[in-house]
């Protein structure tokens, strides 16, 4: 069902869904690249969605402080030859950080893994991978760095495409209802705009969806900045993300996207700021016609 206080405009331009698209690969689709052939994951099968950005390679024993989240860290085991007892530890200090996936060789500085540090991986759901030992890891990296920015490139590619889509509805006379009906459309969620008072001005998405943005605490929306709030768990209510729509240093309320499955991305975040940038337009537009009909209303009564 779709609220709005506007009449309905021209029907809204329709892009394919945007599917499955993220920053990164998974973990899975890591271990799927052609030089990986050989690599078995050995422990945090659960972990297999999580999202690599980045690739690192442990040259020293003290790497806590030079990893960085959603990384994919190699080693040999060199680093740390001397203290194995370490290993017991290593997984949960890199998960706690935010890392993906540990990849290790054996065989040369290290012979097995802790029973204890496989326990841990399987308990966090923090993928261990064994490397093949015929593989260098310039090849990893060459391989799985350029197939991390052809993903990269493609989500940028696909919110630009989004971008154009959603300006052609304004250039076609469209409103706010439908923006916000193809942004339903594409991230196959609801989503709604609102005023600064917190007030629907536009809605598309199962009715239930609709009311539960609406009875959302807004509160959270108010305490959005200019770049969004990102990704908000709502107490196990399923997924929100927020963004200001802003337009000459006024701030003209939120746009909100509610799934109640939790399946929104990082990357969905790009596509509704893009929305809210039209959105903007679209309430600038209606301001200034407005205004004339208010200086020819007066005008008229003199």
């Amino acid at each position: 069902m779709s609220y709005t206080t506007a009449d309905p405009g021209p029907p809204a331009l329709r892009l394919a869904s945007t599917g499955t698209l993220t920053y990164g690969l998974s973990v899975g689709e890591v271990l799927g690249v052609s030089t990986l052939n050989g690599a078995r994951l050995i422990a945090g099968r659960a972990g297999l969605e999580r999202v690599v950005q980045r690739l690192n390679v442990m040259e020293v024993p003290d790497i806590l402080s030079w990893v960085k989240p959603n990384e994919l860290l190699l080693t040999t085991g060199y680093p740390l030859r001397n203290t194995p007892q370490s290993l017991d530890n290593l997984v949960a200090d890199l998960d706690e950080r935010g890392l993906a996936a540990l990849a290790i060789k054996l065989g040369r500085y290290l012979d097995v893994l802790p029973a204890e540090m496989i326990a841990q991986a399987d308990r966090r759901g923090f993928p261990l991978i064994l490397l093949p030992n015929d593989v260098g890891f310039d090849d990893i990296l060459n391989q799985v760095l350029t197939d991390i920015l052809n993903r990269q490139a493609a989500v940028l590619a696909r919110t630009e495409e989004v971008h154009r889509a959603l300006v052609q509805i304004v250039l076609c006379g469209g409103g706010l209802q439908e923006v916000v009906d193809e942004v339903a459309t594409l991230l196959d969620v609801a989503v709604v705009v609102l005023d600064g008072e917190q007030r629907v001005l536009a809605g598309a998405g199962p009715d239930e969806h609709v009311q539960a943005m609406r009875a959302f605490d807004a509160g959270r929306h108010a305490a959005c900045g200019r770049g969004g709030c990102g990704i908000i768990g709502a107490h196990g209510t399923g997924d929100h993300l927020v963004v200001p729509v802003m337009a000459g240093g006024f701030d003209h309320g939120r746009i909100v996207a509610f799934s109640p499955a939790g399946t929104l991305r990082g990357t969905d975040l790009g596509i509704l700021e893009r929305a809210a940038t039209v959105a903007a337009l679209v309430v600038t537009k209606q301001q200034a016609v407005a205004a004339v009909e208010s200086k020819y209303r007066a005008d008229f009564l003199r």
